[in-house]
């Protein structure tokens, strides 16, 4: 199919049409608390424990009776445990006859096995006891509908006598890579022979979006087993993507199979890289092909899939996490579109700078790629020396971080 770049709209008109002709079905399961770090909480919970039970000590030491300190500390020598005083332990709820706990810090032991207390040691009536509930109580909202579960999140909630959760299910994605010169990752690449990256970029952020990836074998560049496996692909997977044939070569069956099928399809988009992608909608759901170019799919997983994913899923994007960086070299885009720069940032002991990397194909350009910007329609570029906003893509490691 011929691309007309009059036809070409932007990532946010095509993410618009796209969501306002696809409603997912957001359903959830029940998984035993230890399985659902990570997921998704899918309605609010409630704490079905008061802690403390009673009543707790906030340090180790000894419970003691307040009324025993009203003239000053006691002769404690011949003190008696569990008469006199209790042990108490963090945590632990000890005698109600006992209502003030002094820490282990304040006791001297002698050798005989008794104690005395450090004169100077402040007494206060209720000192480091913990009341009941003062930890949780029961029916306090311990973790919002729509959070995703950390393992913090997992200590409360077993705390509040949580065992299992109800979480959003995972949405399924199919990955279908296709390509006539394509071999798996492992295989020594032949001439005319490419080996096929793509799918463990894609898996690895489709994981980290929540999602469950169901990846097909690579498809040599024949339309009818296309035309199956999509249909294969559509019975078993809420989004589907397939990698290549989004151009205009003569074996790019893709594009000319989604005319045929989607009751929607949008072929170009105003960004570069990645201006051939196609998004449409077949039989109800999502069909994303994705271009072959490695950092132009990248791109469309960015802006497209990644929003698919979390709508799925009842969730709201977060956006990236931004540094202010320092350009190192001008930069000008090639057409009058979106452009996504790959960015080396890193921080010197003036702040954060930003060097542009290629946009050309060299992989070596990805490996020190850790940061993006994209630069909007209407501006041509920036100079040397300008203050960008550059958005991080992983944590900068301590090497990344020049002083």
């Amino acid at each position: 199919m011929y691309l007309d770049s009059g036809d070409f709209i932007t990532r946010a008109e095509a993410i618009h049409a796209l969501m306002a002709r696809w409603t997912p079905d957001i359903a959830t399961e029940i998984l035993p608390l230890e399985q659902s770090r990570g997921r998704i909480c899918a309605r609010d919970v409630f704490s079905q424990n008061t802690l403390p039970v009673c009543r707790s000590a906030q340090a180790d030491g000894i419970a003691v009776r307040f009324a025993d300190f009203t003239d000053g500390v006691p002769d404690t020598s011949a003190w008696k445990k569990d008469l006199d005083y209790a042990m108490a332990d963090t945590g632990d709820d000890f005698d109600d006859e006992f209502d003030t706990v002094i820490q282990v810090e304040d006791l001297v032991y002698n050798a005989s096995g008794t104690f005395s207390i450090v004169p100077e040691a402040p007494i206060v009536k209720g000192q480091l006891v913990s009341a009941q509930g003062s930890m949780l109580c029961t029916g306090e909202l311990i973790l919002k509908k729509g959070a995703v579960v950390h393992p913090l999140q997992l200590c409360i909630l077993a705390a509040g006598g949580i065992s299992q959760l109800e979480v959003v299910k995972q949405p399924v994605v199919a990955y279908i890579p296709t390509g006539n010169e394509l071999v798996r990752p492992g295989e020594k690449p032949q001439r005319g022979q490419n080996v096929e990256t793509n799918g463990l970029m894609i898996n690895g952020y489709l994981e980290e979006w929540g999602a469950v990836i169901r990846t097909y074998p690579i498809l040599p560049d024949d339309r009818k087993l296309l035309d199956e496996t999509l249909t294969n692909a559509l019975q078993h997977a809420d989004i589907i993507l397939i990698n290549g044939g989004s151009s205009k070569g003569s074996e790019d069956h893709t594009v000319w199979l989604l005319k045929e099928r989607s009751s929607f399809l949008q072929h170009g988009i105003k960004s570069i890289p990645g201006i051939p992608v196609a998004l449409s909608i077949v039989d109800g759901k999502p069909v994303i092909n994705l271009p072959g170019p490695p950092f132009a799919a990248f791109c469309a997983l960015d802006w497209c899939v990644r929003a698919l994913i979390y709508r799925a899923q009842g969730r709201a994007m977060l956006p990236p996490q931004k540094v202010t960086a320092v350009l190192l070299q001008e930069v000008h885009k090639p057409a009058p579109y979106e452009f996504y720069l790959r960015l080396k940032v890193y921080k010197t002991a003036d702040g954060f700078c930003a060097e542009p990397l290629s946009w050309g194909s060299r992989f070596s350009q990805a490996m020190n790629c850790n940061a993006r910007m994209v630069i909007p329609v209407g501006l041509e570029g920036y100079q040397k020396g300008d203050v960008i906003e550059a958005d991080l893509l992983y944590e900068l490691p301590d090497e990344e971080r020049r002083n």
